[in-house]
């Protein structure tokens, strides 16, 4: 696997101009979107509310409440050159509101998961973000996670429903 592109750092390829810009136009800053959502008291989160549900009896309703909520927040693991996000997911459960379930998906990029093409992402997907997410886990939850889903989106037809932002900054892994 080529190494991840540092924040600045020059591409190789039709893509090095993108790179160029986004490294311009993004000040380095912290990105702490989550905490922001669920301590600022302005919105109503999803995840505390699913932390405090209980999977037996509530399951059925937690599984609607997370198949479409109104916004998503995320990231990715990869992007194209040419602008492909490839998502990976050991339950799958965040991959159907990224797809089509929520109403609207902010993505935070970091310049660091900038790659020339699909074979780059996928690369960096198993050989670079999977041993970090499973040490994650099993540090987190005790179980080990898995590269058992792909999302790879090329094109959104809703014009407006989907927000990459690049960030200039390593954000995720």
């Amino acid at each position: 696997m080529s190494a991840p592109l540092s924040p600045g750092a020059a591409a190789e390829g039709p893509g090095n101009e993108a790179v160029a810009e986004f490294a311009r136009l993004a000040p380095e800053h912290r990105i702490r979107a989550a905490e922001d959502i669920e301590r600022s008291g302005r919105y109503q989160p999803l995840r505390p509310r699913l932390y405090r549900m209980d999977r037996e009896m509530q399951g059925r309703e937690m599984r609607q409440l997370s198949a479409a909520p109104d916004w998503v927040v995320g990231s990715v693991h990869a992007v194209t050159e040419d602008g492909s996000l490839l998502i990976a997911s050991a339950s799958g459960s965040q991959l159907g509101p990224i797809v089509s379930g929520a109403g609207h998906v902010v993505l935070v990029i970091g310049g660091q998961k900038i790659v020339a093409n699909l074979t780059a992402g996928l690369r960096r997907i198993y050989e670079y973000c999977f041993p970090l997410e499973d040490r994650r886990a099993r540090q987190a939850y005790g179980v080990p996670s898995g590269v058992n889903n792909i999302l790879i989106i090329n094109h959104v037809t809703t014009p407006g429903r989907v927000t990459a932002i690049l960030v200039n900054k390593m954000v995720g892994f």
